[in-house]
């Protein structure tokens, strides 16, 4: 009688983790992208616009920006729930860099118009989206430097070894080093961020793209 080696779940399989790292990361560039153009076309436009309603528009909405907004939001929602749900502590943790990532962008965004036109709602709230992105990505890199990075596990699902340093975090609650981690080698970090660098800069190409191609209407 022979033991199966299978994954429990399809979700458990190398290339399901590897698969979902890079769709997560490919579609949450993209979002992010098409919603900092947003804000900056918003911003330019002197920080307020609307589209459709019955009642008078005093600035009305660019079209990029009436089909990007929503859509950038919940693609980028997706994004993180597709990382949960199939990366699984693969790859550069999604989960982790979303949130500072988007109040880090944003708030460079406000910092921006502040510096560029001395409104000085821009640098209150620029000042504040800074704060809100960095603190909770500091409370991480102090649980685990490595696991910011790189993931809590391999493509097969192995737990890494991640330091006598390493403990839990909001992001990452399973308790760090198990008996059975294994030491990450060179190829563990090539691959995931490998992944990072080629699917964000794929995703932020097409942000770009698409954006440009609806704004030229």
């Amino acid at each position: 009688m022979t033991t199966s080696t299978l994954p429990s779940s399809w979700r458990d399989s190398p290339l399901a983790r590897v698969a979902g790292s890079a769709a997560s990361w490919l579609l949450f560039a993209l979002s992010f992208t098409l919603l900092f153009q947003v804000s900056f076309a918003v911003l330019a436009l002197g920080g307020s616009c609307a589209s459709g309603g019955p009642y008078e528009i005093a600035v009305e909405c660019p079209e990029a920006v009436a089909v990007f907004a929503p859509l950038s939001i919940f693609g980028g929602l997706i994004a993180v729930a597709s990382s949960l749900f199939l990366a699984q502590g693969f790859g550069t943790p999604l989960t982790t860099w979303a949130w500072p990532i988007l109040f880090c962008g944003l708030g460079g965004a406000f910092l921006f118009a502040f510096f560029a036109s001395g409104d000085i709602v821009g640098l209150v709230i620029g000042v504040f989206f800074e704060a809100m992105g960095l603190a909770p990505l500091v409370i991480e890199l102090r649980g685990s430097l490595q696991r910011t990075f790189l993931g809590q596990r391999s493509a097969s699902g192995a737990q890494f070894y991640e330091g006598e340093r390493a403990r839990r975090s909001l992001m990452s609650p399973q308790a760090p080093n198990p008996e059975g981690a294994i030491p990450p080698t060179a190829g563990h970090w090539l691959v995931s961020l490998g992944i990072l660098i080629l699917f964000g800069f794929l995703g932020v190409l097409l942000a770009l793209a698409w954006f440009a191609s609806v704004a030229a209407r």
